[in-house]
This record gives C-alpha cells, sequence and structure tokens, in this order.
C-alpha cells in the first residue's frame, strides 16, 4: 500500500475572498482506502487537479467557487484532507491510498456540518448557489447500517429543502444500494470506470460555471450533458 496521508494542505478558516458575490460550496468525498492503491488514486489525483486547474483558469469562477475534500477509507483518523478555500489559493491535491476499509459516515457528517457552517458565513455576505457534495468510491460501505442511514436521512431533508445538490460516482465493486440510501435523487449515481474520473470532473468544472451563471434563487437549472465515453 501507498502509507498514510502525508503533507495534507492546511485548513482555512472563514474568511473568503470575493465577498460582494454570491459563492459556491465545492465539497469532495473521497475513497482512499487500501482498495484504491495504484491506478485508481493515480487518476483520481490528476483528475481532481485538472478540475482545479479548468476553474482556476476561469476569471469568475477562481474566486466565487470554494472547495473542500474529505476522505474516507482512513478508520479512526479525522476525515479533513483540506478546509474550503477558494479555487484560485487550491494547492495541488496528493491523495494516498491507506490499508484499511472503507468507512464513510464520519466523512459525510464531517462534511455536511462544514457546508453548514460554510453556507452561514456566505449568507452574511452576498448569499451561495446550492452547494455540491461529491462522493467518489471503488468499494462497499463497512459503516454501521444505521450510523449511514442516520446521515443519508440528513442528506435527503436538505435535498428537499434545496439546501444540497449531490452526485456519486461508484466503480466496479461498489455497493450502489448503500449509496442510494444517501439521496432522493438516485440518477445522480454514476456508474463508472476508473478512466471516467478525468471526464466526470472536467463536468463538475463545467456545471460550475453553468450554476453560477444564474440567481442564486433559480432553480431552474440545466446541467451540461454528461455521458460516460465508451472504454475498452
Amino acid at each position: 500500500m501507498s502509507g498514510k496521508i502525508v503533507d495534507r494542505p492546511k485548513r482555512t478558516d472563514d474568511t473568503f475572498i470575493n465577498p460582494g458575490e454570491p459563492h459556491v460550496a465545492l465539497t469532495l468525498v473521497l475513497d482512499v482506502s487500501g482498495s484504491m492503491d495504484g491506478k485508481s488514486i493515480d487518476t483520481l489525483n490528476a483528475a481532481v487537479n485538472g478540475m482545479i486547474d479548468q476553474m482556476k483558469a476561469d476569471h469568475r469562477l477562481k474566486g466565487i467557487i470554494d472547495l473542500a475534500i474529505f476522505i474516507f477509507g482512513t478508520h479512526g483518523r479525522e476525515p479533513i484532507y483540506q478546509g474550503f478555500r477558494a479555487i484560485q489559493d487550491c494547492e495541488p491535491v496528493d491523495l494516498k491510498a491507506t490499508d484499511v476499509n472503507s468507512y464513510v459516515v464520519s466523512a459525510l457528517e464531517s462534511a455536511v456540518n462544514l457546508l453548514d457552517k460554510r453556507c452561514k458565513v456566505y449568507d452574511r455576505a452576498s448569499g451561495s448557489y446550492k452547494p455540491w457534495l461529491v462522493l467518489i468510491t471503488d468499494g462497499e460501505f463497512h459503516d454501521d447500517i444505521a450510523e449511514l442511514s442516520k446521515i443519508g436521512n440528513t442528506m435527503k431533508q436538505k435535498e428537499q429543502k434545496g439546501r444540497l445538490r449531490f452526485f456519486a460516482l461508484g466503480v466496479d465493486g461498489y455497493k450502489k444500494s448503500q449509496i442510494e440510501m444517501l439521496t432522493n435523487n438516485p440518477s445522480n449515481i454514476l456508474d463508472a470506470k476508473v478512466a471516467n474520473f478525468i471526464e466526470f470532473f472536467s463536468w463538475v468544472g463545467k456545471s460550475m460555471k453553468v450554476v453560477s451563471s444564474k440567481a442564486v434563487d433559480d432553480d431552474d437549472i440545466t446541467l451540461p450533458v454528461f455521458h460516460f465515453e465508451v472504454l475498452s
């Protein structure tokens, strides 16, 4: 295995740039368990860094998209990898696979709590667009089913109230029924190959541009069409 997580980026506080404009809180919850070692974790790093570079190239997006990253598959360890920071201030990620199983509940709870706090900060300024939470996994969760159901109910309630947009990418070996416990919109759970990480995160970057071009209270948003290329 690749060993423990090292060189985590410094966490941020409640400050943010461009307070006169509405912001989007984008949160990634990423699997770094043992099964992700090798090509999977390398491709995931390249995909996330490609998305960051894509949005950095957009003069407006780089200052109004704030990114936080949580990791799971590190049972018993703190799940936060990077606290919210503007895209323009994001450093390249360097995720390392671990040698433990996939326990996701702690990461989801921390991500949802930080999203709530972040949106309250935005609301004291110029408001915010609906926050995004993106989950990537390649295996079955090992959490207690009651705990998974509890955080799932919280996330579903937030979706119903328009306070969360959830997407999940499941790679070979994942258990779709577990992710369905986390959302009211199972169509946003996508079956994928490792190679799809690149195009998926490129789509996320394009979607951020569309979302942030609308009014904050506009729910009539058509995201870019997304489909995977046929892989051999």
